[in-house]
């Protein structure tokens, strides 16, 4: 194996698009790409929400945390999702969606664990289970 491999090999992760749900490597340190597959910008960057903050998508490989003064309105496609403020908005997470005792979340959510902490809120159509993450 050459020398250089090893750490090309420790430089690069693995992320599933937002977009396509195909899988592309990327560096480690990128913040965002376009995917191989279907050429869309994908951002990387985990993101910690503390004020109002309304897109028509929030989509990131990352993860996503609102903060107990932050409120989301937007559709989330998300690797993990934290909620100790307001989110509305359909959410898609490929990994858990974390309600917090302050939380609240208005729409539907979709992902593979859900935890709610007494307290808090969700008001939507839920999907959870280990299988979503195999269906794409």
């Amino acid at each position: 194996m050459p020398l250089g491999s090893t750490a090309r090999q420790a430089a690069v992760k693995q992320v599933i698009c937002t977009k396509c749900a195909r899988p592309t490597e990327v560096g480690k340190r990128a913040m965002s790409v376009f995917c191989p597959h279907c050429k869309q910008r994908l951002i990387l960057e985990n993101f910690k929400i503390r004020t109002y903050y309304a897109v028509r998508e929030f989509f990131t490989c990352g993860d996503i945390t609102v903060e107990k003064k932050g409120h989301v309105v937007a559709p989330i496609r998300v690797g993990k999702l934290t909620v100790k403020g307001k989110v509305q908005g359909s959410v898609a997470a490929r990994g858990q969606v974390h309600i917090g005792k302050t939380g609240w979340l208005k729409g539907d959510i979709e992902a593979p664990s859900l935890l709610i902490d007494d307290g808090g809120v969700v008001d939507g159509f839920m999907r959870i289970g280990s299988s979503l993450a195999s269906e794409e």
